[in-house]
């Protein structure tokens, strides 16, 4: 299996810097298996299916018709529940296509995205007025984008901005993070080479000792720093990201159980069972019939 990308710069059109990925994704599929972040802005809208949105510590249930505001500096991943695969469209695009930084007023744009309070909900829901029309716009640039009619550009840009206009009535009362964007930089970039570490050592047996090292904290910071950012401990995290890792082998392989298990870095069958019915509340077996 391919390790995930923890940071993840997208390159776009030097002209026209927008992309969608249009995602399909089956029940229990963990986006990337681990927290990741990028050089972009997202939107995403749920066309079919539910699913788990896991934005730094904050976790979204997500149903068809919702939406969520991602900036480029939230770490973030996606798990689907079943029974159903989940459609999942993804607009993406760089700043500089509503924002020029010679002009103050464009920045008014990205308020939404750079401006967060404590309390700040990604999730924007299906039954809000403003989410349907915000929903209704995006299904509107997914038809322009995958037609490519003349126009299809300005067309786009057009509908961003209007959709972000919503943005900024709907999170106008959001006063700016106590934690700068900066602050929250330099956060994430200590956590980088843990995620990157759990990602290529998941199979070996890891101590809270070892991933501390990783970030050169103290476990007793490590601990609470990586509980502030991600909304679990770290080994609540990493046993998640096996659990994960074992899905896609239960899926993909014809492997034993107990051999997935111990790749996985479950040196103890029972353990792994018990674990694996917490995480998704059903049985290795039963995920393989899927």
């Amino acid at each position: 299996m391919e390790a995930a990308k923890i940071y993840s710069p997208r390159p776009f059109p030097a002209d026209f810097p927008f992309n969608i990925k249009f995602a399909d994704m089956g029940p229990y599929y963990c986006m990337n298996n681990t927290f990741h972040w990028h050089n972009y802005l997202e939107i995403a809208f749920v066309k079919q299916g539910r699913g788990v949105y896991y934005v730094e510590n904050r976790a979204y249930e997500m149903n068809a018709g919702d939406i969520v505001v991602i900036n480029n500096i939230e770490p973030h991943y996606m798990e689907v529940l079943p029974p159903v695969n989940m459609v999942m469209p993804v607009v993406m695009f760089e700043p500089q296509l509503v924002w020029s930084s010679e002009n103050h007023f464009d920045y008014n744009y990205l308020k939404p995205f750079f401006e967060r309070s404590s309390n700040f909900n990604n999730r924007i829901d299906s039954k809000s007025e403003i989410g349907q029309k915000i929903f209704a716009l995006l299904t509107e640039i997914e038809e322009e984008y995958i037609n490519r009619t003349l126009g299809y550009k300005l067309m786009i840009k057009a509908k961003l901005l209007h959709i972000i206009t919503y943005l900024i009535r709907h999170y106008q009362d959001e006063s700016k993070s106590p934690e700068s964007i900066s602050s929250k930089s330099r956060r994430l970039e200590k956590l980088e080479k843990v995620f990157e570490y759990m990602n290529g050592n998941y199979s070996q047996k890891i101590l809270l000792t070892d991933l501390a090292e990783q970030a050169y904290m103290s476990p007793n910071y490590f601990s609470t720093l990586f509980k502030l950012s991600t909304g679990f401990t770290p080994i609540e995290y990493l046993n998640k990201m096996r659990i994960s890792k074992s899905i896609e082998m239960l899926r993909e392989t014809d492997t034993t159980v107990a051999r997935i298990a111990l790749d996985c870095g479950f040196y103890n069958l029972a353990n792994f069972n018990k674990i694996f019915k917490n995480f998704t509340g059903t049985t290795p077996s039963q995920i393989r019939k899927v």
